[in-house]
């Protein structure tokens, strides 16, 4: 059994591990300019549409200042692009580019080939409690601050 005090350290290794396998999945496809910390702002605005920075930061649980980069290096390489917000034109909002549109289906089955090496050997059970311990431990931090 694994000691219980060693989880910082196995979520640090699962992270970097999963963070490598998306790099090497990505390049595989001939995919350049996309980092993993990408997906979540790239998955937001395929899902949600044009969004603000704000919508961006909030949804995604990162701060403004983090998400500006991002989107910074994602408008570099031309997966995205801002918009004025057709409700108030002093607005802008980030929108997905078609670049990253066509990559839509690339993205998304590089998460699956990913969620398919994280959870090999997990029956359905051992999935849920995986994800729901980490939420919780997750949340012990954010309700702390």
């Amino acid at each position: 059994m694994t000691n219980p005090d060693h989880i910082v350290f196995l979520v640090t290794r699962l992270q970097e591990s999963a963070h490598r396998f998306l790099t090497d999945a990505l390049r595989q496809r001939g995919v350049q300019g996309i980092e993993p910390s990408h997906g979540v702002i790239l998955r937001q605005l395929h899902v949600q549409g044009p969004l603000t920075m704000s919508e961006l930061a909030r949804l995604t649980g990162r701060t403004r200042p983090t998400v500006t980069v991002l989107v910074r290096k994602l408008m570099k390489h031309g997966y995205v692009e801002k918009v004025r917000d057709p409700q108030d034109g002093r607005v802008f909002q980030v929108s997905l580019a078609p670049k990253a549109r066509e990559l839509a289906e690339d993205l998304e089955a590089v998460s699956q080939e990913l969620r398919e090496r994280l959870y090999t050997g997990f029956d359905e059970h051992e999935k849920q409690v995986l994800a729901g311990l980490t939420a919780k431990a997750l949340r012990n931090f954010h309700s702390a601050q």
